[in-house]
C-alpha cells in the first residue's frame, strides 16, 4: 500500500490493498536484514524535480522493495517485457516475429537455461541479496496490483503479456544482460548438421531465416580527474554513457540509502542503474564516483570443431571424438487464429558451449563452430557493484573490484574525494596461456577463417586442441577467466579517460602496454572521438577546456564534455575549404568521352569556411560537413587512405592520421553532398538544431551533438535501434544518397544518455549535476517523458540533489509504500 506523506497541490489520497501477491510471485520470503515487520515491507519514497525517488528504508529487503515499485511507476512495461524474453515466451504472445526473432529468443533462452540456472542462483544466494531481490520485485508487483494492467502507464497498457514477474525472472534477466551468448540467438538457433539426401535433420523446426551477425553498439565517454587538474585539489568525475532512449536499456535515476542502524549496514548512494537491475551502477558517494565504458577486450572466444568424417554430430578433440549434445526444447508459439502451438527445436551444445551457424561458416560434413562465453559462471556482478556502493575509500572500492571480478564487459572510470583518478579495465576476460596466443596469432597469417573472424574482432581457437581450452588464473573469479591482477589499471592525479578503444591509451601522457591482446589491442588505431576526448583533456594551454589556470572547475568540466568540437572538422575543415577556393568548379560523372556535369562549390566553400567547426543547435555548416564526411567508409577515418594522407603512428596516436589526402574525390564527394543537399530543399547553411532533433512526447525537440566515428564529437547521438524490448519504435529510413538523413531530418534516440559532472569540493563533499536526456519515465504522456530533453537541449544543467537539505527542499511528492511479505 502507499501512504502518501505530501503531495504540493494535489489531494492526499490514501491507498489500502492487500500486498498478498507479492509472496506469491517474489519467488519466496526473504530472511535478511531487519524490516518494518516479520510480515512487511514499508519504504519511504520522495520524488523530486524531475522525477528522481530519493529511497530510504531500515534492510536491504526493503529498499529492494521501495526500488521496484519506484521503478515500476516510471518502466513497467519495459519491466515486464524483458521478463517475458528471460522466460522464452516472446513466442508465445507476440508470434515468431520478424526474421524469426522472438522464436530464436526463446529458442536460445530456453536452451542456456536461462530461467533453471536463474533459479539455482537464486536459492545460492546469501540471505540479504536474496530478499533485496525478492523485496524489488515485491515492490513492482505490489504497484501492478494496486494500479491493474488496464491503468499502467505506457505502451503495454492492458496487454494481456502484463502479469506479475517472479525473483527467478528478475535473476534470469539479469543473467541475460551480463553474458554475451544470447546476442547470438538466430545463430544458435538456425544451427543444424547437415543432411544427406533421403536423410531427415536431427532438428524438428526447420529456421526460415539466414543468422545475422550480433552487434554491440553501446558506446561511451568517462573521465576521472585527478587532484593536479582540479580546482577544488580533489577528485572529478564526467559520466557519459552512450545508451539506447528506449527499451530496457535505458538508465533509470534514483538515491538509494540505508537508514541509520540497519542490521544490513550503511548505504547513501546516488546514480543510475539499468531499468531491471537494482541498486546503482554509475554514481557516486561521499568516498568516491564512477562511471563505466564498453571495453573493447574479448567476452568469447569462438572455437571451430573438426568433426567426425562418419558423424557430423561428433568433433575431434585431441585424439578422441566427443559427442554433440541434442539438447530438445519446447517454445509456445503465437499463431494466426490468436492460439499457441508447442513448437519443438534442437539446438546443439559442445562442452565449449553451443554450437553456431556463423554467416558463411555453417554446419558442413567438416566443420561446426561453437562459442564460449566468459561470463557464463558471473554471479558475482550485483555483489560487487553494492560493494562500490558502499565504498568509503578509494581502496574499498577497488578491493570490490578484486574480490568479486564480476564485471562483465565494461571499463571503470572512478574519482575519489582525495583527489585519485583510477581507471580499470576488468571485465571479464577468458585467460589463455602464452602457448596458445602464439599459435592462435600465428593461425591469422595462414588460416583465412580465423582472419575473417579477426576483421570482425572475433577471435577464432582450434577446438580440437586442449592447448586453447581456458586456462585458471589464481585469484580469478572463476576458471578461466583473467584474475584482478592481470587486467589493465592505472592510477593518475591528472587524467584517466575511456571512450571505448582498448586501454592502451586512457592517458597519452601513461600509455599502458604488456597485457594479453584478449585485453584489446596496444599500438593500435584510435577512433576519432577517443583523439577527441584526450586532445579536450590533455589541453594545458589558456583557451583549453580548464581555462587560464589549467584547472577544472565543475562547470568548465561540465561545459567541455558537451562542447560539440568536431575533430574531424579540426583536422580537415581548413585543407578543404583551401582546395575548394583554388577549385571552385568540379564535374561529376565526367568519363573519357563525357565532360560530365559542372559543379559551381563557392557557396559550399563559404559556409564550411565560415562555420566554427562544432555541432552546436546554431551551427551553420555542420549539415553539410556531414553529409560530406559520411560517404567515406569507417576505415577511412582509423588510418591514411582515400580521406587521410597521413596514417596511423603508434608514436603519435593523437596527432595521427591527419591531413587531407591530395586527389580529387574530396571536392567531388563536396559536390555531391552539396547537390543532396539542394535536392532535399534544405540550405547549405541550415541550422543543425533545424534538422537533428529528438521527439519526445508530441514534441520536436532540438537537438545538438553529432557523430563519434566520422565526426570526433565526444557527445555522441544517432538514430538506434532497440534489441532490448518491444516497445514501438518509430525508424524512418535514411535517404538514398545519405547515411544518415532522413525525410524528417536526423532523429536522435540514441547516444549521451545519463550525463553527470562531479566535483569533490573542497571540504570533501560531493556536488553534482546531470542530465538524464530522455528524462525519468518511459510513458509518453508524462511531462517526465520529455523534461530533461529540453534540459539538455538548451545545454541547461539541473543539480543533483544529495543532502537532506537539498532533498526536503525540493519534495514534490512523498509517499511511504507498504505490502506484504
Amino acid at each position: 500500500m502507499k501512504h502518501p506523506l505530501s503531495l504540493p497541490g494535489a489531494a492526499i489520497l490514501a491507498i489500502s490493498i492487500v500486498g498478498a501477491l507479492a509472496i506469491a510471485c517474489s519467488g519466496g520470503t526473504g530472511s535478511g536484514g531487519t524490516g518494518s515487520g516479520a510480515d512487511g515491507y514499508q519504504a519511504e519514497i520522495r520524488r523530486t524535480s524531475y522525477g528522481i525517488p530519493h529511497i530510504k528504508a531500515d534492510s536491504m529487503a526493503n529498499l529492494g522493495f521501495g526500488e521496484g515499485y519506484a521503478l515500476a511507476e516510471d518502466h513497467l512495461c519495459s519491466l515486464v517485457d524483458v521478463a517475458v524474453r528471460a522466460r522464452g515466451e516472446r513466442s508465445m504472445y507476440f508470434g515468431r516475429g520478424e526474421r524469426d526473432r522472438h522464436f530464436n529468443s526463446d529458442v536460445t533462452m530456453k536452451a542456456l537455461r536461462m530461467h533453471e540456472r536463474a533459479a539455482q542462483e537464486l536459492a545460492e544466494m546469501d540471505d540479504v541479496t536474496r530478499s533485496w531481490t525478492e523485496g524489488y520485485v515485491a515492490g513492482a508487483n505490489q504497484y501492478l496490483e494496486e494500479t491493474g494492467k488496464e491503468n499502467v502507464a505506457g505502451w503495454c497498457r492492458g496487454e494481456d503479456w502484463v502479469q506479475p514477474i517472479s525473483a527467478t525472472d528478475l535473476v534470469a534477466y539479469q543473467r541475460s544482460v551480463t553474458t554475451i551468448i544470447g546476442n547470438f540467438a538466430s545463430m544458435i538457433a538456425s544451427a543444424q548438421p547437415p543432411t544427406t539426401e533421403g536423410e531427415t535433420s536431427a532438428a524438428m523446426s526447420k529456421p526460415a531465416y539466414e543468422p545475422e551477425w550480433p552487434t554491440f553498439d553501446q558506446a561511451s565517454n568517462g573521465w576521472g580527474i585527478g587532484k593536479d587538474l582540479s580546482a577544488q585539489g580533489r577528485g572529478m568525475l564526467i559520466a557519459n554513457p552512450h545508451y539506447p532512449w528506449l527499451g530496457a536499456n535505458r538508465f533509470w535515476e534514483k538515491h538509494l540509502t540505508l537508514e541509520d542502524g540497519s542490521a544490513d549496514g550503511e548505504l547513501d548512494i546516488y546514480g543510475v542503474g539499468l531499468v531491471g537491475i537494482p541498486g546503482v551502477a554509475i554514481g557516486f558517494n561521499r568516498a568516491v564516483g564512477w562511471t563505466h565504458t564498453v571495453s573493447a577486450g574479448k567476452r568469447y572466444t569462438a572455437y571451430s570443431l573438426t568433426l567426425n568424417p562418419e558423424n557430423a554430430t561428433q568433433y575431434r578433440y585431441d585424439d578422441s571424438w566427443r559427442d554433440l549434445e541434442a539438447r530438445s526444447v519446447s517454445v509456445q508459439v503465437k499463431g494466426v487464429s490468436g492460439a499457441s502451438d508447442a513448437v519443438e527445436h534442437t539446438v546443439w551444445m559442445s562442452h565449449y558451449g553451443p554450437v553456431v551457424n556463423f554467416p558463411g561458416v555453417g554446419w558442413s560434413p567438416q566443420m561446426v563452430l561453437a562459442v564460449r562465453d566468459a561470463n557464463e559462471e558471473n554471479e558475482e556482478s550485483r555483489m560487487q557493484w553494492l560493494d562500490m556502493d558502499r565504498a568509503k575509500t578509494m581502496e574499498e572500492f577497488q578491493a570490490a573490484h578484486k574480490r568479486w571480478g564480476g564485471l562483465p564487459w565494461v571499463n571503470t572510470i572512478s574519482a575519489s574525494v582525495d583527489g585519485e583518478a583510477w581507471l580499470i579495465d576488468s571485465s571479464s576476460t577468458p585467460h589463455l596461456s602464452d602457448a596458445a596466443i602464439d599459435a592462435w596469432q600465428t593461425s591469422l597469417e595462414a588460416n583465412p577463417i580465423a582472419q575473417s573472424f579477426w576483421s570482425r574482432g572475433i577471435v577464432l581457437l582450434d577446438g580440437s586442441n586442449s592447448m586453447f581450452e581456458w586456462q585458471s588464473a589464481d585469484g580469478a573469479r572463476d576458471p578461466g577467466v583473467a584474475s584482478f591482477d592481470q587486467h589493465p589499471k592505472v592510477t593518475r592525479a591528472d587524467y584517466v579517460f575511456n571512450a571505448n578503444d582498448s586501454y592502451w591509451l586512457n592517458n597519452s601522457n601513461a600509455l599502458l602496454e604488456g597485457y594479453s591482446p584478449l585485453m584489446g589491442g596496444e599500438e593500435t588505431r584510435r577512433t576519432l572521438r577517443t583523439r577527441m576526448n584526450d586532445v579536450v583533456l590533455n589541453d594545458r594551454t589558456p583557451s583549453g577546456a580548464s581555462g587560464e589556470d589549467g584547472k577544472f572547475t565543475l562547470d568548465e568540466l561540465s561545459a567541455a564534455i558537451l562542447n560539440n568540437r568536431s575533430l574531424a572538422a579540426e583536422l580537415l575543415r581548413e585543407q578543404l575549404v583551401a582546395r575548394c577556393k583554388r577549385q571552385p568548379r568540379v564535374q561529376l560523372g565526367a568519363t573519357p568521352t563525357a565532360t560530365g556535369i559542372a559543379v559551381d562549390l563557392s557557396a559550399a566553400c563559404n559556409v564550411l569556411d565560415a562555420w566554427d567547426g562544432t555541432y552546436d543547435l546554431d551551427s551553420r555548416g555542420a549539415v553539410l560537413f556531414r553529409e560530406w564526411i559520411t560517404q567515406y567508409e569507417v576505415a577511412d577515418t582509423l588510418d591514411a587512405g582515400s580521406l587521410f594522407s597521413v596514417g596511423f603512428d603508434s608514436g603519435d596516436p593523437i596527432n595521427t592520421p591527419r591531413d587531407l589526402k591530395k586527389d580529387a574525390v574530396a571536392l567531388e564527394r563536396l559536390a555531391k553532398a552539396a547537390q543532396f543537399m539542394q535536392s532535399r530543399d534544405l540550405a547549405l547553411d541550415v541550422e543543425l538544431g533545424a534538422v537533428q532533433y529528438a521527439e519526445r512526447g508530441g514534441k520536436r525537440i532540438p537537438m545538438h551533438g553529432g557523430g563519434g566515428t566520422y565526426e570526433g564529437i565526444a557527445n555522441f547521438v544517432r538514430n538506434g535501434g532497440n534489441s532490448t524490448t518491444l516497445e514501438p519504435k518509430l525508424d524512418p529510413s535514411a535517404l538514398e544518397g545519405s547515411r544518415r538523413l532522413t525525410e524528417k531530418g536526423y532523429p536522435v534516440n540514441s547516444g549521451s544518455s545519463f550525463i553527470m559532472a562531479l566535483e569533490y569540493q573542497a571540504d570533501g563533499s560531493p556536488k553534482a549535476q546531470a542530465f538524464l536526456t530522455y528524462g525519468q519515465s518511459g510513458d509518453p504522456e508524462s511531462e517526465h517523458f520529455w523534461d530533461q530533453t529540453e534540459l539538455y537541449s538548451k545545454k541547461e544543467w539541473r543539480p543533483i540533489l544529495f543532502e537532506e537539505a537539498e532533498i526536503a527542499a525540493d519534495v514534490q511528492r512523498s509517499y511511504v509504500v507498504t505490502g506484504e511479505r
